[in-house]
């Protein structure tokens, strides 16, 4: 009777929209953490994407780690597509890292049939999302610098994604700007 209550209370979490289950694990990563780097293979074209090349070569890496499982969360993947290309001549990179287990197919056709324009890679054995802690999320993203250290750290998606996105990535940029600058930080 209990297991089939459980049973119950779990699909009406997934029929509500995303379902985020909380389960015991290693605490969440902090802003100023060191950003986990990997290799994975992107969606489009199987090419390998290393993570730490792709940090250290931009002002600023958005990771974006999603599931096709939540229809809110492509909704938020559509809306970081939007932030990437206001973004996308001042240094910024976006990675999306999808950890469906299945489906690799249906996840490339969402991508091509939104316009989706940033590279996604698929992550099938959740290393990724297990090494930046969202694996209990359907969508988490994080800004990594330059120096590979966490700037933004949000696990699931909060309902001002672009204004929150688009606020850190600008003081990114400033604290860059600073630091390349004589007398800056990095200048010094």
């Amino acid at each position: 009777m209990r297991s089939t209550a459980l049973a119950i209370c779990l699909c009406l979490a997934l029929v509500a929209g995303c379902a985020k289950v909380q389960v015991k694990g290693p605490q969440r990563l902090k802003v100023g953490a060191p950003a986990p780097a990997f290799n994975l293979l992107s969606l489009a074209a199987d090419e390998e994407i290393n993570f730490a090349k792709t940090f250290q070569a931009s002002v600023g890496t958005v990771v974006v780690i999603w599931s096709m499982a939540c229809p809110t969360c492509r909704e938020a993947l559509v809306d970081c597509d939007r932030i990437y290309r206001q973004y996308s001549g001042e240094g910024i990179s976006f990675v999306g890292v999808n950890f469906d287990l299945e489906n690799v197919q249906g996840v490339r056709a969402f991508l091509k049939s939104e316009g989706i324009g940033f590279v996604n890679a698929w992550d099938p054995r959740t290393r990724a999302a297990r090494a930046y802690r969202a694996a209990d999320y359907t969508f988490s993203v994080f800004i990594v610098n330059r120096d590979r250290a966490l700037t933004l750290v949000q696990y699931d998606h909060p309902p001002d994604l672009g204004a929150m996105l688009s606020k850190a990535l600008d003081q990114v940029i400033a604290n860059e700007v600073k630091a390349a600058t004589p007398g800056g930080s990095k200048g010094k």
